[in-house]
């Protein structure tokens, strides 16, 4: 048996998907193929099980389209599961052979007209993404266990410095997700000082310049890691850490698949929905705030209170309780 997964983007969200795929894998005892972006195709490639990734090329879409086509349609699959759930992804499923098409319930963008088949909406709020792909992966594959992740990625060694080791992911996409660097920096500081830790900071290429103020913001137990690693590389980085510390974004989800004790940040974003899939209990908000999650990019109030008014001492308090 043979499945097509469409997971295209992105960082954070290829993480939530790893059980769905996981237990799609472990019920069906299938040959896996992934369609996904080119800059997570490496990530991808190393995922075990996965045989074959195609990459869809999403920035130069007329240029690469006809390669693209050929090696979506080199296999005829028994079934093709979209788990991103857009226009673009259905597209990508409709193009591709196989016997039936599975999206979520809450595909957008149309893209339901492209499946075979759907979980039924469930009334109240949305659960957790990784739920609902699960309940994609429940349509052709019942079932209720979801096996344990097997992620093979190289642990870096480090320098052999002592511990403990802890990793600062501090940045997102949007406003609405980051605690300001000041907080980090005190946060860095005062681990430091009272526990002796070691922090690196963790980031995309764009992020190199921020990485490298807060690192001299934080002090010389603090180094910049901010664009010096692939992705894979930054998985094998996360492996040898005691402690990650976070806003919603990629590497705090990979840390959460790699088993890496954490401790997540949440402004806009609501940790019921977009929050770590096995930690639930690493999650730091500040309380008593009615528009949060207002899951918006821009803060209405104006004042970002949901991350401004969350102070250093209640996300120590949280780092003391994973070291």
């Amino acid at each position: 048996m043979r499945i097509l997964v469409i997971k295209l983007s992105s960082l954070g969200d290829i993480a939530h998907a790893l059980p769905a795929v996981r237990a799609l894998q472990a019920r069906t005892g299938a040959t896996v193929d992934w369609v996904t972006q080119p800059e997570y195709g490496n990530l991808v490639a190393g995922l075990r099980g996965v045989e074959r990734v195609i990459l869809f090329p999403r920035r130069n879409f007329a240029r690469g389209f006809w390669a693209f086509w050929r090696e979506l349609r080199w296999e005829r699959y028994d079934a093709i599961v979209d788990l991103q759930g857009l226009l673009k992804s259905a597209l990508v499923a409709r193009l591709a052979r196989g016997r039936r098409r599975y999206g979520p319930a809450w595909a957008r963008e149309g893209a339901a007209r492209f499946y075979h088949e759907q979980p039924a909406k469930t009334a109240g709020p949305r659960g957790h993404a990784t739920a609902e792909m699960l309940a994609v992966v429940n349509l052709l594959a019942p079932g209720t266990e979801v096996p344990e992740l097997q992620l093979d990625f190289a642990e870096n060694p480090g320098d052999g410095s002592p511990g403990p080791h802890v990793a600062f992911a501090p940045f997102s996409r949007w406003a609405t997700k980051n605690w300001p660097v000041e907080k980090f920096a005190e946060l860095g500081q005062r681990m430091i000082r009272e526990m002796g830790c070691r922090i690196y900071v963790v980031g995309g290429a764009g992020d190199t310049e921020a990485g490298e103020s807060l690192a001299r913001q934080i002090g010389e137990r603090c180094r910049n890691l901010c664009g010096k690693t692939d992705l894979p590389g930054l998985c094998g980085l996360l492996k040898g850490m005691d402690l990650l510390v976070g806003v919603d974004s990629g590497p705090l989800h990979w840390a959460d698949a790699l088993g890496v004790p954490l401790v997540g940040i949440y402004g806009a974003t609501d940790p019921a929905r977009t929050g770590p899939w096995r930690q639930r209990d690493g999650v730091v908000v500040k309380e008593g705030l009615d528009c949060r999650p207002c899951h918006a990019r821009t803060c209405r109030r104006g004042d970002l209170a949901c991350l401004m008014d969350l102070d250093v001492d209640t996300v120590l308090r949280a780092t003391l309780a994973k070291l």
